[in-house]
């Protein structure tokens, strides 16, 4: 791969000479082209593209989710997840590959406040970069971009971002321009055909061929193909591997017609700078719960909850304004058809604009109220130092209530690594359940424990072995 430094130098013009102006009697000379192939989402599929990529002796860029990134010392596992695991995306870097940022979490970032839209975009370059890849360019999740996302991919140290559906090709956009200028005129909006097979289209390597060919007869420039899968078979979004050995031997053999294969680094160039985080968190006050009595509504829902269904059976949702005790809105939830799974409504799982933070090996109380017409659980998760969301534990079960009834439940200390935990209460069979008022407070050492451990530190002390005790506390113990 060319140095950041040098990509740019390498980088072929923006235009070639026009055929009219060429020496009378020589050849035309075609201009130049340079093609990028990128892969996005982050899923192990894309695994089956390295070979035909070692095979021409070409690099593509990857760009890649962070907080789905599968860890088999965190998750066990991997085997069973779709996304790519640490170890590969090393392996993907190793044979030259760019490894690039795609979010955190790999949600629309159009929609959220800017300081969540800021950590999706800062925290995944932090992620990345702690686990050794040089991150330079950025690829907006599902191409949805504005002005605001362009500043924040800039502050938060990229060089580029990627769009795409803003150039002609796939029988789509036919007044668009044919490819994207070297240099791009806005690096963090690059233009591409729209995403291989989406929307409809239907893509072959001779579709590949034509947006090539179509850049190369009216003055060059970049064309940035965008795909999501490998596939076994023609599938949406996807290549197979014949296809992609078709369109890279194609490519092959047009070097000496003007076209490259390069990475997005390798053509935007520039400086690798310091990885930055997103905002911290604000912090919630007690309750310790964001909207905790579900009085606040966004789009149905209570700002700051989502609704949350999983295993095999039908779930409905319903928000009541003042349903809930002491005029406190609530959420009904009715569960039929279940042969697994639970459905509940908790705080939302982000990287800090509603997630209640913690302090991992703390512990915490949570609370809720409820009526349900069957038995009930709380159910806990929390949020890893790279923004992945884990199911934690389930508590005891709680009786059945036809009245609003209070419960509260202390879990085991937070695990190593949480930043953070939500909650719900969700019911673990066929029933109506509503729920409101949720909480999380810390635990505070009881007075006893208190006199204990002064009485400890005092027979320390005149022991005259105190000061050494502290010193080793200060070092190793909880800060």
């Amino acid at each position: 791969m060319l140095a950041p430094g040098a990509a740019r130098a390498a980088a072929p013009a923006t235009t070639a000479a026009p055929a009219a102006q060429a020496t009378a009697g020589a050849p035309a000379k075609q201009a130049p082209t340079v093609v990028t192939f990128t892969w996005g989402g982050g899923l192990a599929d894309q695994m089956g593209a390295l070979p035909v990529f070692r095979r021409y002796h070409m690099h593509a860029t990857f760009y890649v989710p962070s907080g789905l990134v599968c860890q088999p010392s965190v998750s066990p596992g991997c085997t069973r997840f779709p996304y790519l695991t640490l170890s590969e995306m090393r392996q993907i870097a190793a044979d030259h590959n760019e490894i690039g940022g795609l979010s955190v979490e790999h949600i629309p970032l159009t929609g959220l406040p800017v300081a969540e839209a800021q950590r999706e975009i800062c925290d995944d370059r932090v992620n990345l970069t702690r686990w050794g890849f040089r991150v330079t360019d950025f690829a907006y999740p599902f191409a949805l971009v504005n002005h605001t996302l362009q500043l924040l991919t800039r502050r938060c140290g990229y060089n580029s971002g990627l769009g795409t559906g803003q150039l002609r090709g796939a029988g789509l956009c036919l007044h668009c321009p044919r490819a994207e200028t070297i240099p791009p005129r806005n690096p963090y909006v690059l233009r591409t055909p729209i995403e291989v097979a989406s929307v409809g289209t239907t893509w072959t390597p001779a579709t590949f061929e034509k947006i090539v060919t179509g850049a190369q007869r009216h003055g060059g420039g970049w064309i940035i193909f965008t795909i999501h899968d490998v596939c076994a078979h023609t599938c949406a979004l996807g290549v197979t591997v014949p296809e992609l050995t078709s369109v890279l031997s194609w490519l092959a053999r047009q070097a000496g017609h003007g076209v490259s294969v390069r990475t997005v680094r390798q053509v935007i160039g520039g400086p690798v700078r310091p990885a930055v985080g997103g905002p911290r968190p604000r912090r919630i006050p007690p309750p310790g719960v964001i909207n905790s009595r579900l009085t606040a509504v966004a789009g149905g829902v209570p700002a700051c909850f989502q609704t949350a269904r999983y295993g095999n059976n039908h779930a409905t949702f319903r928000y009541r304004r003042r349903g809930g005790p002491g005029g406190a809105g609530a959420e009904l939830i009715t569960v039929t058809h279940r042969i697994f799974g639970t459905a509940q409504l908790l705080p939302v799982l982000d990287l800090g604009e509603c997630a209640p933070a913690v302090s991992a090996g703390s512990s915490y109380t949570v609370g809720a109220w409820y009526k349900s017409s069957n038995p009930v659980v709380f159910n806990l998760y929390y949020r890893t130092a790279a923004g992945t969301w884990k199911f934690w534990v389930t508590s005891p079960s709680m009786p059945a209530s036809a009245r609003w009834t209070r419960v509260r439940w202390t879990p085991p200390a937070v695990p190593a690594g949480a930043s953070a935990l939500t909650f719900g209460v969700a019911l673990t069979s066929d029933g109506t359940m509503a729920t409101s008022r949720y909480s999380l407070v810390p635990v505070r050492p009881s007075s006893t424990g208190l006199i204990v451990f002064g009485a400890v530190v005092a027979a320390l002390l005149a022991g005259g072995v105190a000061a050494g005790v502290l010193r080793h506390r200060g070092k190793a113990g909880p800060r």
